[in-house]
C-alpha cells in the first residue's frame, strides 16, 4: 500500500504529461496543415508577375504546469514559390 501510494501519483503525472505532449504534437500537425492550406490558397489567387515567394512563420507554445518545468515551443516556417502560370506559358513578363 505504501509503495502504491508513492508510485501511483508519479505514474499518473507521467501519463498525463505524455497525453499533453501528444496533444501538443497534434496542434503542431494541425497548424502545419493550416499553413499549407494558406500557401495553396495564395498560389491559387496569385495574379502578379511571373514568380514571387510566400513566407509565413507561426509559433506554438505548450502551457507549463505539473511536472513539466521547461518551455516547450515549436516554430513553423512556411516558404513557397508563387508562380503565375499564365505569364509562364505566354512568356510575356520576366521576374518582378
Amino acid at each position: 500500500m505504501i509503495e502504491a501510494a508513492i508510485a501511483l501519483p508519479v505514474i499518473i503525472l507521467t501519463a498525463m504529461l505524455m497525453v499533453r505532449l501528444f496533444v501538443f504534437y497534434l496542434e503542431i500537425l494541425t497548424a502545419g496543415i493550416e499553413e499549407h492550406r494558406k500557401a495553396i490558397e495564395a498560389q491559387d489567387s496569385y495574379q502578379g508577375g511571373l514568380m514571387r515567394t510566400y513566407e509565413h512563420e507561426t509559433s506554438l507554445e505548450m502551457l507549463r504546469g505539473g511536472i513539466l518545468q521547461m518551455d516547450v515551443s515549436k516554430k513553423l516556417r512556411v516558404k513557397a514559390y508563387l508562380i503565375n502560370e499564365d505569364v509562364w506559358v505566354r512568356g510575356i513578363e520576366v521576374f518582378d
